[in-house]
């Protein structure tokens, strides 16, 4: 019975991964352990993965566990028994603390003070580690209350798809195990897991709907959460749908975007299908306070009778300290002095960005600059039958800085290097004072600092550029300048493709759980 338990999950974890690419064979992951039959089911079936060989397994796991500390010594014990654990299974761990106490008056709520300080420390985690993935263990019955959570919230049918297998950087290869087979796990491995009070305490919204309405709902349906996931499940083909075409309507009315402001054109938002121009609203917003705090129901409300009926100087006050004005022919989002920090922003006392990995093939995504770049090899020199010209990547629009200089929330782009010249060891990174590259076309190096000046790229916008490097050198500014070592030349054998795309829409807007 104890090896079924075990088994169960374990080919439920391993169908998620192989369906959804959660991680890459090998990949090195983050894993949240909170100490619950939950995180530790979820480590163990990672472990069994990578003992038994099995082709989707992971390679290097870091435990990660943050201390809240709002239990006291309860919480502490925790963090103890999580430390111990991992050290009994030869996993390093490590164990993280806010910096600050947690302080009602310029926190917001707990709850998302709480999650707002996990997911920073394991994304500083991600990048020191230089991982792939953060890991968690959410499972089906996570996925049921979140859904009822987003409807009560009225977030919209993105709220209703729930919770994602894979957004960004983190992955969730357990939503198709429930918690009561989580405990079975955990009683097969001979583990007692550690019972967190505040889970059961009903001033959180989730508790009540946990332990009262869930099980209320079940006296008209039994199958309540099954129903509730099924139909979210029925969600993701339109709302992926949607969304790519709410980022197309983006370009359109979307006049400059930085990590401060971000201005939408009155008229052509106005003109949108509501079905769209709410999504820009979301994605206005994510821009500003990030993915931890959503507009509701109200809030697109209110902000419709702004587009439509409002005056210039009207101002609305909308969540994370955030509010909206009208000026003149356009819609301006405002991140108000003293507002919660975006969580994928660095902070400033860090003296050094992270750095990523980048495969080719492969994929990085950097929540922490907002955006991802796609890597691929291909025979040939691109665009030669047809005057040498590059073709423009399929469904994204080219860049056009001369016209409108470097508004990076709107820029996509693919350039196409030397595989030779550019190797096979990439990394991205932000950029740092002293960074150099030899821009295309001129035969010397250029401080990027002077490079930026000359494109026009403003200041608070430079930190969010990635750069991406070879074993040697600075091979593309991205979005911006390949640099001149790498170009394509009449002996060019295989190219390497380089996709940037922004991180937007449920991939990155998504409330992290």
């Amino acid at each position: 019975m104890a090896a079924d338990a075990r088994s169960l999950v374990e080919r439920a974890v391993t169908r998620a991964v192989r369906r959804y690419g959660l991680w890459s064979p090998g990949a090195g992951l983050v894993v949240a352990v909170s100490g619950g039959a939950d995180s530790l089911c979820l480590l163990g079936t990672l472990l069994a993965l990578r003992e038994h060989g099995h082709r989707q397994a992971p390679g290097e796991l870091i435990v990660a566990h943050f201390d809240h500390g709002l239990r006291g010594e309860e919480s502490h014990e925790d963090a103890r028994y999580v430390q111990r654990l991992a050290s009994e299974l030869g996993v390093p761990s490590v164990i993280g603390q806010p910096e600050t106490p947690y302080a009602p008056q310029v926190s917001g709520s707990i709850e998302a003070w709480a999650r707002r300080e996990r997911y920073a420390f394991l994304r500083r985690i991600l990048g020191e580690q230089q991982a792939e993935r953060i890991v968690t263990g959410h499972t089906r019955d996570d996925q049921a209350e979140t859904i009822l959570l987003h409807w009560l919230r009225g977030s919209g049918l993105t709220g209703m798809r729930g919770m994602a297998p894979l957004r960004a950087d983190i992955a969730r290869p357990m939503l198709d195990v429930t918690h009561e087979q989580t405990l079975a796990y955990c009683a097969a491995q001979g583990w007692q897991p550690r019972e967190d009070i505040t889970n059961i305490d009903p001033r959180f919204l989730r508790n009540r709907i946990r332990h009262e309405l869930l099980p209320l709902l079940a006296t008209y349906n039994p199958g309540i959460r099954d129903l509730l996931i099924r139909n979210s499940e029925l969600l993701v083909a339109d709302e992926d749908y949607l969304e790519s075409q709410a980022q197309a309507a983006w370009a359109d009315v979307a006049e400059r975007a930085t990590t401060e402001s971000v201005r939408l054109r009155r008229e052509p938002l106005s003109e949108l299908p509501a079905a769209l121009r709410h999504r820009v609203y979301r994605a206005a917003a994510r821009q500003l306070i990030g993915p931890d705090i959503s507009l509701e129901a109200r809030h697109i409300a209110a902000l419709d009778n702004c587009v439509a009926r409002g005056h210039t100087g009207d101002v609305l006050h909308l969540v994370g300290g955030m509010t909206t004005h009208l000026a003149y022919d356009t819609l301006v989002f405002q991140k108000a002095a003293g507002a919660i920090p975006a969580p994928h922003r660095r902070r400033s006392s860090e003296s050094e960005s992270p750095t990523w990995r980048l495969p080719i093939p492969g994929v990085v995504e950097m929540p922490a600059l907002g955006w991802r770049i796609r890597a691929w090899r291909t025979e040939g020199v691109p665009g030669s039958e047809d005057n040498g010209a590059l073709p423009t990547a399929p469904g994204l629009a080219s860049l056009a800085f001369a016209d409108r200089p470097a508004e990076l929330g709107r820029a996509e782009s693919r350039v196409y290097l030397d595989a030779e010249a550019t190797g096979d060891t990439l990394s991205v990174r932000a950029w740092q004072p002293g960074d150099r590259f030899r821009p295309l076309g001129l035969d010397g190096e250029k401080k990027l600092q002077d490079y930026f000046s000359d494109a026009k790229v403003p200041r608070e916008l430079r930190a969010r550029v990635p750069l991406v490097f070879n074993a040697r050198h600075l091979v593309w500014v991205a979005g911006l300048r390949i640099d001149d070592r790498v170009r394509l030349t009449p002996t060019t054998g295989v190219v390497v493709v380089l996709q940037l795309e922004p991180l937007t829409g449920p991939e990155f807007g998504e409330n992290n759980q």
